[in-house]
């Protein structure tokens, strides 16, 4: 027997929560009291203990900023080894590759989801319901699972040795480092455009 309701309300959110990631800023914030007008070469640091997260997102996160004309370092190429680094190195890698902003990003959490559907009885209205519990078909809740990442992005000015730009944004149900990256910086990269930092 065919039951249209439940097979859509399945098919809607095996959609929702399986294959479309999305990327929202929840909230932001620019220095008042920064004036080095727009930001043109960002040496973007993606805080990670994994090498190889660490590089894809600093990879992806740069050529978005190249595409959209800002000159960008991954910072692996200019700091290879791998965890936190002294703040001298960082600041001796920025000077010596002429940046005059540097992008950090980190995680700050990542909490499971759930979603559950109600369970559905066959037939119309209140009778309908009722028979249904006695002979109908009945569809089971269905619970879905799924995370939300949170990350905080801060933009510094080595020059002001200032913060020039932060922002926290949410990623629902990240399934691949670099398609939720590209999303991501699409987010990062237009919201330090309107608030004219690069």
């Amino acid at each position: 027997m065919f039951r249209p309701f439940s097979a859509v309300v399945v098919f809607l959110l095996a959609a929702l929560l399986g294959g479309c990631a999305s990327t929202s800023l929840v909230n932001q914030w620019k220095s008042p009291d920064y004036t080095g007008g727009p930001i043109r070469k960002i040496v973007v640091v993606g805080v990670s203990q994994q090498p190889s997260v660490r590089r894809s997102f600093e990879d992806e996160f740069a050529a978005k900023l190249n595409a959209a004309g800002v000159e960008a370092i991954p910072s692996y190429t200019v700091i290879p080894q791998h965890g936190k680094v002294d703040q001298a190195v960082l600041e001796s890698a920025v000077q010596k590759a002429g940046a005059d902003g540097v992008l950090i990003a980190r995680l700050v959490k990542r909490q499971q989801e759930t979603q559950v559907t109600p369970g559905y009885y066959s037939g119309g209205g209140f009778y309908g319901g009722y028979t249904a519990a006695w002979t109908g078909y009945y569809e089971m809740p269905t619970v879905y699972q799924y995370d939300v990442v949170t990350i905080e992005t801060t933009l510094f000015s080595p020059a002001q040795s200032k913060l020039v730009w932060s922002g926290t944004t949410e990623t629902f149900a990240p399934t691949d480092v670099k398609k939720e990256t590209a999303r991501y910086a699409d987010t990062i990269i237009g919201a330090l455009r309107k608030q004219g930092v690069i």
